[in-house]
């Protein structure tokens, strides 16, 4: 049975050792990297997901180890046109700090061929940047400030059942709206924050083995309603709380086991994602151009690009919550 905390919670106990295992609706878990036994060793992920029904932007930054990594992807939903690409630089001296760990900062980064920035206070965010001959297409930029809407979020501590130094913390914030605009070459796109939603995925974790991590998403604003989705692959852990839920307008649904299903793997098939009695039966379906899958493939990230049809149970409610074309996306991940 999952676990939820309903207060704030440190995810350290005084011996660095992870002292919860569960998940919140609210940001309750206090996360403190100088309290862990794994402080040297703690890697970090945090994406910016910007969607408006016509053009969807994906925005990575990792602090891995050494490395550290900006992959940006941005897709045309009408006309099925992805571009992709990344940066990398070893840090051997001076880390960039990813600033969603704290309240407010910084990152600020560039070289030859980008100039990027991430500002943060409290909720409010902008980022910017330009990005020259993208993908070797065409240069990229754009500049957006992100501003929270309210609701529920999703925070998720997993520990590792054989050592409680390694733990895997997830925060899924799909609460955001975004105003701005993105360039790509002589095509430009204008956000507003009526019909543009925005989810940020932070992760941080010290674990004793690789994995190949999977994630099914979605983030869809219709008028006045919003429906995201986060259905993951197991990372630790996990029986307490898993990353399973679905949120519409701002509340959060919790789900339980996830049975998937593909054909080999092969990312140009349809995903089937089936839980519980009738509580999720929902397929992933790629989009595809001229037979090919929407892909971007970034180092070793991926995200694939389609639509959801099917059917998950809400609480207290009979009738099932329906879906049919809605855009979506699965991230693949080695970490």
């Amino acid at each position: 049975m999952q676990y939820e905390y309903t207060a704030p919670q440190k995810i350290f106990e005084e011996n660095g050792e992870v002292m919860c295992a569960g998940w919140a609706k609210k940001p309750y878990f206090i996360f403190n990297r100088e309290q862990s036994k794994q402080a040297k060793h703690i890697k970090e992920s945090v994406s910016y997901f910007v969607s408006n029904g016509e053009i969807s932007l994906y925005i990575s930054t990792e602090n891995i180890g050494l490395d550290f990594y900006i992959k940006i992807a941005i897709a045309n939903l009408k006309n099925g046109n992805v571009i992709s690409d990344f940066v990398y630089k070893k840090q051997l001296l001076d880390r960039n700090e990813l600033p969603e760990s704290k309240e407010s900062g910084q990152l600020v980064y560039s070289d030859k061929r980008i100039e990027f920035a991430i500002v943060k206070v409290k909720d409010d965010r902008t980022i910017k940047c330009n990005f020259y001959d993208f993908g070797g297409k065409a240069d990229l930029s754009f500049e957006f400030n992100i501003d929270s809407k309210g609701g529920d979020i999703l925070d998720q501590v997993a520990p590792f059942e054989r050592d409680r130094k390694y733990f895997y913390f997830k925060r899924f914030m799909p609460v955001f709206s975004a105003n701005g605009i993105i360039k790509v070459g002589k095509s430009q796109y204008e956000l507003q924050k009526e019909n543009t939603s925005v989810y940020i995925d932070s992760t941080y974790y010290s674990k004793p083995r690789l994995h190949s991590y999977q994630r099914l998403s979605a983030d869809y604003m219709r008028g006045d309603n919003r429906f995201s989705l986060c259905l993951a692959s197991r990372v630790g852990d996990n029986r307490n709380g898993s990353e399973n839920s679905f949120f519409l307008n701002g509340e959060l649904n919790k789900l339980y086991k996830i049975e998937v299903k593909n054909n080999d793997g092969r990312i140009d098939r349809p995903w089937y994602f089936k839980g519980g009695i009738e509580a999720v039966d929902i397929t992933f379906k790629p989009n595809k151009i001229n037979d090919s899958a929407m892909v971007a493939q970034m180092d070793t990230t991926s995200v694939t690009f389609g639509v959801l049809f099917g059917k998950l149970k809400r609480y207290d409610y009979d009738a099932p919550l329906m879906l049919d074309n809605i855009p979506a996306h699965m991230v693949f991940n080695e970490f």
